[in-house]
């Protein structure tokens, strides 16, 4: 507890001094800086000294966090652990009856900084995640399943690099226009950034999974690269849904990489079959 909260002191000093940070979140950063230092000291005069530098390498993990992320997954991920925090203070109150009330002043803080914080936070992307999930997902299982017919059906990578991406440009398109014309039959407020999101996210990820053909003269080693870029995709999309959601992690990223791969294996032996059947190698 007490390395937990010098952590949290020295990450939340970090964050407010963050330029994307609004000016009541920044505040809000600063006083629960201060409180965590409070609780720091309280905490050593019980325990000893506890700083350390494995705080500072976990301080560095979670600012890369940050960088990768975003400011309200991370603190939906140190809200989850709050509340395990929590449960060790109710434990602590019962075997110190003589620090239950500092203990619980401590409890009442980080409750505070829970709600000041999710009261501060306004990131366009995460109002507009259901979009961004919307274009990735569909790139995924669209565009691995071309590049997996492409393995039975192209001769060269670059053949089936520019088919795969083409058909990115096009479908981030047509996906974009369909996200429009959904946000606006909902009645959501500027459907033109929901079709944005849609947009970049499909072409983003048209982008990547085309790379490995570019620069790859492999059509099979281009291919397994394509695979691992598609799967971390995966892995990053699922753990900021899940982290914002509140979800399983792992639930998510297995339906997600099972479907992926079942549509790209379905498309191989279609490509295959057509590719033998017409005798057509491009």
């Amino acid at each position: 507890m007490c390395r937990d909260e010098y952590f949290s002191y020295y990450l939340y000093k970090f964050l407010a001094r963050k330029s994307l940070v609004s000016k009541s979140l920044r505040e809000a950063l600063e006083e629960a800086a201060e409180d965590e230092y409070r609780h720091y000291l309280f905490w050593r005069g019980i325990v000893g000294e506890c700083s350390s530098k494995l705080v500072m390498l976990k301080v560095l993990f979670y600012v890369v966090m940050f960088y990768l992320f975003g400011l309200t997954v991370l603190l939906k991920h140190l809200e989850s652990k709050e509340r395990d925090a929590a449960k060790i203070y109710k434990e602590v109150t019962g075997l110190r009856p003589d620090i239950r009330d500092a203990v619980e002043g401590i409890a009442v803080d980080e409750e505070r900084h829970e709600s000041a914080f999710l009261a501060s936070i306004d990131e366009s992307r995460v109002r507009y995640i259901g979009s961004i999930t919307l274009g990735i997902s569909d790139a995924l299982v669209e565009l691995t399943g071309i590049y997996t017919g492409s393995l039975g059906a192209f001769e060269n990578t670059l053949s089936a690099g520019l088919a795969g991406f083409l058909a990115g440009v096009a479908a981030s398109i047509s996906m974009g226009i369909a996200s429009y014309a959904q946000a606006k039959n909902e009645g959501r407020a500027r459907p033109e950034l929901a079709a944005f999101y849609t947009f970049l996210a499909y072409i983003a990820v048209a982008l990547l999974l085309a790379l490995p053909y570019f620069v790859i003269s492999s059509l099979l080693a281009a291919f397994i690269m394509m695979l691992i870029l598609a799967v971390a995709i995966v892995a990053y999309m699922t753990f900021y849904v899940a982290v914002l959601q509140s979800r399983s992690y792992l639930r998510e990223f297995t339906e997600i990489t099972v479907l992926i791969f079942g549509v790209s294996m379905l498309l191989y032996v279609i490509g295959s079959t057509l590719g033998n059947v017409l005798g057509v190698k491009i």
